[in-house]
């Protein structure tokens, strides 16, 4: 199918933006480029309505500001960005879609690095919870992706992080060995379990993760943001 032809084309141009990357000798500028081309391919092709920003979130409802943030998506059309233009800006978290973090290698401390700013954001977001919230709103949260290009630790390390965070809003994709999907079994009183799926084979032609890691950003995007209440906003100036 020609969509699935795009996304292998899309992915190997990726991995050759990254070995073209290994060029660089200072590290900070490397790993840079590497999250400039992963936010560039988001930016070319998700819809209008998403933003791709680089920076920190915030809450108009709360104290405290998150670590920095490689990629944020978020509400373009309604969310408002201070330091549109600038290198890096700062986003209400009412209006963010999905973190992504980035990594060259995707190791066990990538994984413990990514899971401590990925909790340091959820407790940013509970503590935003206005009153009236619904009993879903921790669950309507942004979504968060750790985005590696190499794996260097084994799928079952992956596994085991998921299912460590207890969070089923978090995602691992290693562009070159695969992916994480959660699971919901049949009996619903169960919790959903994360399952490792190998979506990149090279020696079969198989150019598939980048794909899913796409599709997984447009599902988080379908979920409504919180909208902000600038009325209260101002009273609270």
């Amino acid at each position: 199918m020609i969509h699935s032809k795009i996304f292998a084309g899309l992915q190997r141009e990726l991995e050759a933006k990254y070995e073209i990357s290994s060029t660089i000798r200072h590290k900070g500028e490397r790993g840079r480029s590497r999250e400039t081309g992963v936010a560039g391919f988001l930016k070319e092709n998700l819809p209008e309505a998403f933003g791709v920003g680089t920076g920190e979130v915030f809450s108009f409802s709360a104290e405290g500001v998150s670590p920095q943030c490689d990629i944020i998506i978020y509400d373009r059309m309604r969310t408002p960005i201070f330091g549109k233009d600038k290198a890096v800006q700062q986003i209400p978290i009412e209006g963010v879609f999905a973190i992504v973090e980035v990594r060259s290698i995707l190791d066990v401390g990538a994984l413990k690095a990514a899971a401590d700013k990925f909790q340091a954001i959820r407790d940013l977001w509970r503590a935003a919870k206005p009153d009236n919230a619904s009993p879903t709103w921790d669950d309507d949260g942004p979504a968060y992706f750790l985005f590696g290009f190499k794996l260097k630790t084994t799928s079952h390390s992956c596994l085991r992080s998921l299912r460590n965070s207890s969070a089923t809003d978090t995602s691992v994709i290693a562009l070159d060995s695969g992916c994480s999907v959660w699971v919901g079994p049949a009996v619903k009183t169960k919790p959903a379990r994360p399952e490792w799926l190998i979506t990149t084979a090279p020696a079969i032609g198989m150019y598939a993760t980048l794909a899913f890691f796409y599709f997984f950003i447009l599902e988080a995007c379908q979920a409504e943001p919180r909208r902000l209440n600038f009325k209260d906003i101002l009273l609270s100036c």
